[in-house]
């Protein structure tokens, strides 16, 4: 019961320097709870068959996730862990000369430990359940769901998971707190405030000849990933090694030589406390290389990752009405059975009286193969050289070829350019991996296509497509004029069209209706309401997992960066006493605590932001193939959060440590 008493005591007494503790412990299981509810957010919610399995797959992606993040939240808990005690040997030292064996010391801080697992869990659980109300409402939208339905909600299997990770985590800190406290011996407890950690100069010549190639080392990684390499991932692992590496460096030579730098410039180096600042700065980076270098690549995979997470979506939320510009369409290909004449294939339509009176703008087009005009040949001038760069595409495979009538047709109705040829010319409609295309109409080569030869009839690929979709899949069709075009049995016929009205559950039926000839042989159907909710969904598994991980690691980051500064200010109080001594006032220290702690909390964030520029331009390249040209309100969106998340660390942080070291006589 003392114990008890004691630990409650020692917690209300502490609490403002348990703030970072109590802050982090709670985000971690409000975040927890909230990516771990989804399934009790999204069961109320009325969605489609294919919405519900996309959902479902994005749970459980999120439950392997959450695997991970518990081992960070544990490595985290741990960590923070040893700020406390660190902060408390002392107290710890004066129980044991007062009587008290290590043994109680031990029960009492598995009391303490227990006490803030407890409340953080219910804390968080609270927060948890009140954002996941939130949460539902950004599900719903994100799916377009019927949210008629839509009551207060709570996830009992969220909670008993959250509980059961959170519980094993902190029966390991126990554990790890009681091993700590056995191991101290009582002078090591009394004395713990006057120690400091080892810092070890360094040698200012090699420290600059790191640097350099520290420097060196980023600069290739830079250049790698976004201009010379092929994006193989055998290929891509050695500007990851180099980056990781070259940062690991730049601040292993920084710590060496930066204090030499800063007293060069005696204007600022002698300016106020901050020799005194620099000096303390240089030592914390010193002292933790390898756990800044860390920070760092979180910070950058945050940003890197919220970044494309935000945009994948935003860009599928606008992308849909522009390369699925049509409500339906209806698809059949050559070399199947069951093959259709035209007329029969258009009778689809119009013998099917539910159809034929609910569609409009119907448009019908048929691509031809020539078999003498394969992919290889389609290169013109431009064969030999791609041959050789890529021996295994196939370049035996027919293209397809739309005459100049059934091209303005569909241009009309997709918003396409429109294409004028004269006798003796082609063009090349592609909206994806356009650059191979692009360089042979660029080649003026001329091609022969169903015996005709042709030459291009500008210097550019038109932007286009054939097949409704989410995203640019056209790798490329050549449109020719009508007498060029010889019909054989290789015909592709293909009818698109909308739905007379635009009301959700008149179009899905109308889906179901079409959806019966899905089955037929040879037959494809694709509508927009299919493809919207792929891309949804997908957008949706995006972002919810990268706002999963970069959450954790932001939090993460600003944890350790907070408690470092916090371990330090306890080590440094007598520093700070020295200071008072000798005349400096309280609002120049607290000037100088500020600075110090700014600088320490920059010195990772700079860096990955500059890793993340780089980043995010290697990302664009990737993304590309998918149609994204630009990541740059999903940056700004991101960087705002990054900010604000950090933010808040740094104030608190600030705040603990100036209450750590202030003048208690």
């Amino acid at each position: 019961m003392m114990l008890y008493k004691l630990s409650i005591q020692n917690i209300r007494k502490s609490f403002k320097d348990y703030a970072i503790y109590f802050i982090t412990l709670i985000l971690g299981v409000c975040i927890f709870y909230v990516f771990n509810s989804l399934d009790s957010q999204s069961a109320m919610l009325k969605v489609s068959s294919r919405t519900g399995k996309m959902i479902e797959l994005m749970q459980e992606l999120l439950s392997y996730v959450s695997v991970f993040v518990s081992l960070i939240l544990g490595f985290l808990i741990i960590y923070a862990s040893r700020f406390l005690i660190k902060k408390r040997n002392k107290e710890f030292g004066t129980y044991m000369i007062l009587g008290m064996s290590k043994k109680k010391i031990s029960m009492l801080l598995l009391v303490e430990t227990f006490l803030i697992g407890v409340i953080s869990l219910i804390v968080g659980l609270g927060l948890g359940i009140i954002v996941s109300q939130v949460t539902s409402i950004f599900i719903a939208n994100m799916f377009e769901a019927d949210m008629t339905k839509f009551t207060f909600n709570y996830s009992i299997a969220a909670t008993i998971k959250t509980i059961i990770y959170f519980s094993i985590i902190y029966l390991i800190v126990m554990l790890f707190n009681t091993v700590i406290i056995n191991k101290n011996k009582l002078i090591d407890l009394l004395q713990a405030s006057k120690k400091t950690e080892k810092v070890r100069l360094k040698n200012p010549i090699l420290c600059l000849i790191l640097f350099v190639i520290s420097i060196a080392m980023l600069g290739i990684a830079y250049y790698m990933v976004t201009d010379g390499v092929n994006y193989d991932m055998q290929i891509l692992l050695v500007p990851i090694s180099l980056g990781a590496l070259g940062t690991f460096l730049f601040y292993f030579s920084v710590s060496g030589i930066l204090l030499k730098i800063l007293s060069k410039c005696k204007g600022i180096y002698y300016k106020n406390l901050n020799t005194f600042v620099f000096k303390q700065i240089s030592s914390k980076i010193n002292t933790m290389v390898g756990s800044v270098t860390v920070i760092c690549i979180m910070l950058f995979i945050t940003l890197c990752m919220l970044s494309s997470a935000f945009t994948i979506r935003n860009y599928f939320n606008n992308s849909i009405n522009k390369y699925a510009p049509t409500d339906f369409e209806i698809c059949q290909y050559y070399g199947t059975e069951n093959k259709y004449s035209k007329q029969e294939f258009l009778d689809l339509i119009y013998k099917n009286e539910l159809l034929k009176n609910n569609v409009k703008d119907v448009t019908f087009v048929t691509e031809y193969y020539d078999d003498n005009f394969l992919y290889g040949d389609s290169l013109g001038k431009y064969y030999d050289e791609i041959k050789e760069r890529y021996p295994n595409v196939m370049y035996d495979a027919k293209v397809e070829i739309v005459s100049l009538s059934d091209y303005k047709k569909m241009a009309k109705v997709y918003n396409l350019e429109d294409i004028n040829l004269k006798e003796d010319e082609y063009a090349i409609v592609a909206n994806y991996e356009k650059d191979l295309y692009e360089e042979v109409v660029k080649r003026d080569s001329e091609l022969s296509i169903f015996g005709k030869k042709l030459k291009p009839c500008s210097s550019k690929v038109i932007d286009g497509f054939m097949i409704i979709g989410g995203n640019p899949t056209n790798l490329g069709f050549f449109v020719v004029n009508d007498d060029v075009i010889q019909e054989g049995e290789d015909t592709n016929y293909i009818i698109t069209g909308n739905y007379v009205k635009k009301d959700k559950e008149f179009s899905l039926k109308m889906d179901e209706e079409l959806y019966k000839y899905d089955e037929k042989t040879g037959i494809s159907v694709n509508t927009k309401n299919d493809i919207k909710e792929v891309c949804v969904g997908l957008s949706a598994i995006v972002t919810f997992i990268g706002l999963y991980l970069g959450i954790i690691f932001l939090i993460s980051s600003s944890a350790i960066l907070a408690l470092k500064e916090l371990s330090d200010s306890i080590t440094d109080k007598e520093k700070y006493k020295t200071l008072r001594q000798i005349g400096a006032d309280e609002s120049i220290i607290n000037r100088a605590l500020f600075k110090q702690t700014l600088i320490f909390f920059m010195m990772p964030l700079v860096l990955a932001v500059i890793h993340t520029i780089f980043g995010l331009k290697f990302c664009v390249i990737i993304l590309k193939t998918m149609g994204v040209e630009s990541l740059l309100d999903g940056s700004i969106f991101t960087f705002i959060f990054l900010l604000a998340i950090y933010g808040i660390y740094f104030v608190i942080t600030y705040l603990c440590s100036k209450n750590i070291i202030k003048d208690k006589n």
